[in-house]
């Protein structure tokens, strides 16, 4: 298809100067360090045989930690797929934004053309693709998982509402596997997108007065849990074992950088920030985006309002509406008046940065511009009219390109060379055991006892130190207890000899410790799946193969 080859050149038009470069591009020095670390450890733990990495080894100091309990991995998995190839984890990286950026744009294209025409279809998703809070994202920001997520927005729309009009299993099968892929890629987006999906449903199952409709909400909703049961259920079950107060900053004094409270348009409480600070260094630009968006959803309401009576674009202007109400209400949340919803709202402070709902915007807004692009084609009669909006989306599209080019020629990155041998990220605290007091740990890098002998006589020599599985061979003069360098954490299992043996974990550390009887053994750890992480897998299998099936048994009796 001519459109989406299109597509696929202004996404690598976007993207090149990533794609030429062994660069990470972001102005997020900790983050990138932290991304790259986090891919570099999964795509090395896949390369040991383990089929869904979780455990993290070199975090902390060496002493490790669960942080694919609380990722999703689906980005991840597609980086360790690029790497196969380029052999260069920042180049597999920016070959799946690259993706992402042209998945998103493809999804809104088939999205639009749902309402429109080809020709708007091709437009509006190409100004998606290049519209720039996207390219700041991709570019600026730099944020990896959230980036990728944004693939799946179009397709989860379009498919629940092809389900809605069609009453064809298939599309809600299809709308709850990209829900799913969301939920796999990056949670809070899944978390925030989820509030979209349901009003979306509410409001098209009101307007068309089908409210036999509504039940595509559980559908999908549980169709994609269902299919994500391998990542989301340990996340529901195993939290507990987690930092995840840290988040957000409760009670610590990271507290305030966190805060949505902080971080809002208005009020404004940039003087409180660092000079550097993300939020401060940049707030007038958020402050601009609202003033684009504004305008945005001000042109698209007078062109609801001039599509309302033609009866062929009855559904175009009821999803107009839906996505008119989803971009004011995101930029609502940028306010201090959406307070009373952030506190009220179960996890809704989780999100910690009220302008992680720009995102949203941004799709709501550009989708609008379809409507705004088919009304100047099809309904304006004056020249004086045409021309009017001609020059104001002219304006839109140059003040577009005039900072793509801005964030594209002059955003900070951070070389291969600096990035690898990967560091360790030490300062996401979220991600230690709740049993871990990080003052209480050994952080010489001087390190080498990965093991010790802590009381008895005996030595102890490292056979083999992998990912999730550790070997080591003791020579014990008498009953001896060792000290593991590495965190404690559910699904730790010790065997001496091939038989299981208690695990203990140090006071304040969160080191391991194992008695090991006189004589001479062998000890081996390993990282295993506890049973919410087996099941969870099971479950997930299952579900996604039953989808398979469910999906083809449905287009054989289509064509059948």
């Amino acid at each position: 298809m001519v459109s989406i080859a299109i597509l696929f050149f202004v996404s690598l038009l976007i993207v090149s100067r990533q794609l030429l470069s062994k660069a990470y591009f972001s102005c997020h020095g900790e983050d990138t360090f932290a991304y790259v670390s986090w891919a570099w450890q999964f795509v090395e733990a896949l390369k040991e045989g383990i089929i869904y990495p979780r455990w993290m080894p070199i975090n902390y100091w060496d002493y490790g930690s669960p942080t694919f309990i609380l990722l999703p991995p689906f980005a991840f998995y597609l980086v360790a797929f690029f790497n196969i190839f380029t052999g260069s984890i920042i180049t597999a990286m920016n070959i799946t934004k690259f993706l992402a950026l042209f998945l998103s744009g493809a999804g809104m294209f088939f999205l639009v053309r749902e309402f429109y025409s080809e020709k708007i279809a091709l437009l509006t998703s190409s100004f998606y693709i290049v519209f720039p809070y996207n390219i700041f994202q991709f570019y600026f920001i730099g944020t990896f998982a959230s980036t990728v997520s944004f693939m799946w927005f179009a397709p989860i729309i379009l498919f629940t509402y092809r389900s809605m009009r069609d009453g064809q299993h298939k599309d809600i099968l299809y709308a709850g596997l990209c829900y799913a892929g969301l939920i796999l890629t990056h949670l809070i987006n899944a978390y925030m997108f989820t509030f979209v999906l349901m009003a979306f449903v509410l409001y098209l199952s009101i307007v068309n007065r089908n409210l036999k409709n509504i039940l595509v909400i559980p559908v999908v909703i549980l169709i994609g849990f269902l299919i994500s049961a391998a990542y989301i259920l340990p996340v529901i079950f195993e939290k507990q074992f987690v930092n995840l107060r840290e988040f957000i900053g409760e009670g610590t004094e990271r507290g305030f950088i966190f805060n949505y409270r902080n971080l809002f348009i208005l009020p404004d409480m940039t003087d409180k920030f660092s000079t550097g600070h993300l939020w401060n260094a940049y707030y007038d630009m958020f402050v601009f985006y609202v003033f684009l968006f504004s305008i945005i959803i001000i042109l698209s309401s007078f062109q609801i309002m001039k599509m309302r009576k033609i009866d062929t674009m009855k559904n175009a202007n009821s999803v107009n509406i839906f996505f008119l109400g989803a971009a004011v209400c995101t930029i609502f949340f940028m306010f201090g008046l959406s307070t009373l919803i952030w506190e009220s709202i179960p996890f809704f402070k989780y999100i910690q940065f009220p302008h992680r709902w720009l995102n949203i915007t941004t799709f709501a807004a550009v989708f609008l511009c379809a409507g705004i692009l088919w009304v100047t084609h099809n309904i304006l009669k004056t020249k004086r009219e045409r021309w009017i909006l001609t020059v104001i989306l002219c304006c839109i599209c140059l003040i577009s390109f005039f900072l793509d080019y801005k964030y594209i020629r002059f955003t900070h990155f951070i070389h291969e060379k600096e990035l690898l041998p990967v560091r360790a990220p030490n300062w996401y605290k979220e991600h230690l055991p709740v049993w871990v007091d990080i003052e209480k740990i050994d952080k010489s890098e001087d390190i080498k006892q990965i093991v010790a002998i802590q009381e008895g006589v005996g030595e102890a020599e490292v056979v083999t130190w992998m990912s999730a599985e550790r070997v080591i061979e003791i020579k014990a003069q008498e009953p001896v207890r060792l000290r593991i360098q590495t965190f404690y954490f559910p699904g730790w299992k010790a065997y001496v000899d091939d038989m299981h043996t208690a695990v203990q974990t140090e006071k304040g550390s969160g080191a391991m410790l194992i008695d090991i009887p006189q004589g001479n053994h062998k000890l081996i750890l390993r990282f295993e799946d506890t049973p919410v992480r087996y099941y969870s897998k099971l479950v997930s299998m299952v579900s996604f193969f039953s989808m398979v099936v469910l999906i083809l048994f449905s287009k054989r009796k289509q064509y059948g």
